[in-house]
């Protein structure tokens, strides 16, 4: 979510390359405030306005002299329990209240997919503290002294990296929570697996230890930061708290029953290594699986580039005379778009399709700018006439051996863009693509006729947006240090 990241909020804002139109200034920059703005000077060769690029803590120096152009059915209980125990009471222990009308119909198949991933975790998980003790010397007599230290030195160690974790990722937990969830149970089943090799090299138990609790406490701390965005996409009434609880319930239900299997599992195998590890990958691989496929369920109602571009791609075309048109009936909606968002891996760009060039989302502005070519081409979407001039937001053409291939947009966001901008932006240029895509202008009345077509439609496009079920008002597409601060001076 964007918040302003200027020097009144906080914000890291970095020193800038000054540089003159035509010739590279030595002038000390002006200590007025940061904005857009211009000064005219007399003198043929005299004046020159400089263009300012502040990108979070770094910087780039442009030139113009050479300018470019589910759902899951309800599960209904058919066991012969007493009364006592009837499908009503697990009902009210294990769902929220009155699930079948206060949660969405996807809940129960997640609620189904997270009790195998919690069950067969927890089985995992006693097995690798059998072999963790084991390792320990624990099976040949009495727990030493030094053990003892070592387990809190680990735990230590753990809780430390999930500080570094969560200092790291930050905002990424509401962007993409699925991702965050899916690579935490990933990290949690890894760190496990390590635990179950440490019998084999016991003089190292507390290297081991350590790195397997850094990764256990990652995977809990972002297992617990992505529960709310998970838990409020099933609500259909205001009941996030009776469902995080029912959630919680299950979750404690899940490991019992999975702690019993570990214990019947690890008894069965013995003290055998061997058979411990044969016994360990089917019910990782198990817990991994549950975990998957709960996701599945999950609907993320937040708009980050990949989901605001799926909710838009059907959306937007061109008819046969070249003009643009938007489909309000082909607008996806946020269980739609869950069905084929790619949450494995994240996707901050726009990758090229149908002939349509790609988007690259706030690049960093450092990279591209080591050439004439890149420099001028980045420039002009920053400077008029090239840009949207006037929106808060910018977009030009990156030549091909910018971007690394095929010709790419690139899009950056100002650093006073709010979240209506952001989308505004997103919007323009995927209006921009379908045109270029469909090969029927050049590239600066594309850019004029999709921002043209874009100011028309977006007020119904944002009323349609909302009617589908999205959150408007919360998009990621970029980070606030990857925002752009533009400052236009003139120098003698």
């Amino acid at each position: 979510m964007y918040r302003p990241a200027g020097p009144g909020r906080g914000g890291r804002v970095a020193r800038a390359y000054y540089v003159a139109l035509g010739r590279q200034s030595s002038s000390q920059p002006s200590s007025q405030p940061s904005r857009s703005r211009s000064r005219s000077h007399d003198g043929a060769g005299q004046g020159r306005h400089v263009l300012v690029l502040r990108q979070g803590r770094r910087e780039s120096a442009l030139s113009d002299g050479a300018r470019a152009a589910a759902g899951a059915a309800a599960v209904r209980a058919r066991w012969a329990w007493p009364a006592a125990l009837r499908a009503e009471s697990l009902a009210r222990a294990f769902l929220p209240e009155d699930h079948r009308r206060s949660v969405a119909p996807e809940y129960i198949g997640y609620t189904q997919w997270q009790a195998v991933h919690n069950v067969f975790g927890a089985a995992s998980g006693v097995l690798a503290t059998q072999a963790l003790l084991y390792a320990m010397g624990l099976g040949a007599g009495a727990l030493p002294l030094s053990a003892a230290v070592n387990w809190v030195v680990k735990d230590g160690f753990g809780q430390l990296g999930g500080v570094l974790y969560a200092t790291l990722v930050a905002q990424r937990f509401d962007s993409d929570p699925k991702h965050q969830r899916f690579w935490s149970a990933a990290w949690l089943q890894a760190a496990t697996w390590l635990e179950m090799l440490a019998p084999l090299a016991p003089h190292l138990f507390l290297l081991i230890g350590s790195v397997a609790n850094v990764g256990k406490n990652i995977a809990w701390l972002a297992m617990s930061a992505t529960k709310a965005s998970l838990n409020r996409s099933f609500c259909l009434r205001e009941n996030l708290g009776d469902l995080t609880a029912k959630c919680g319930s299950q979750a404690t239900a899940a490991g019992l029953a999975g702690t019993a299997l570990g214990i019947g599992v690890g008894a069965a195998m013995g003290t055998s290594m061997d058979m411990l590890l044969a016994a360990f990958v089917p019910l990782s691989a198990a817990s991994l699986w549950g975990n998957y496929m709960s996701l599945l369920y999950a609907a993320t109602p937040t708009l980050n580039v990949e989901r605001a571009h799926r909710m838009l791609h059907a959306a937007i075309s061109v008819r046969d005379d070249g003009a643009l048109h938007l489909d309000l009936a082909r607008l996806e909606t946020p269980r739609q778009v869950s069905a084929a968002e790619r949450f494995m891996r994240r996707v901050h760009h726009v990758a090229p399709s149908d002939g349509c060039p790609g988007i690259a989302v706030s690049p960093r502005l450092d990279r591209l700018c080591r050439s004439a070519d890149a420099k001028a081409a980045v420039r002009a979407a920053f400077c008029p006439p090239g840009g949207a001039w006037g929106e808060r937001y910018y977009i030009g053409a990156l030549p091909p051996r910018t971007a690394g291939g095929p010709t790419q947009l690139g899009l950056w966001f100002d650093t006073r863009a709010t979240g209506a901008d952001m989308l505004l932006g997103l919007y323009h240029a995927l209006a921009c693509r379908r045109l270029l895509g469909a090969a029927c202008c050049d590239s600066a009345s594309a850019h004029a006729l999709s921002h043209r077509f874009a100011r028309q439609t977006f007020d119904s496009l944002c009323a349609a947006i909302a009617a589908a079920g999205w959150d408007a008002d919360v998009v990621y597409f970029a980070r606030p240090s990857a925002l752009v601060e533009v400052e236009r001076q003139g120098y003698v």
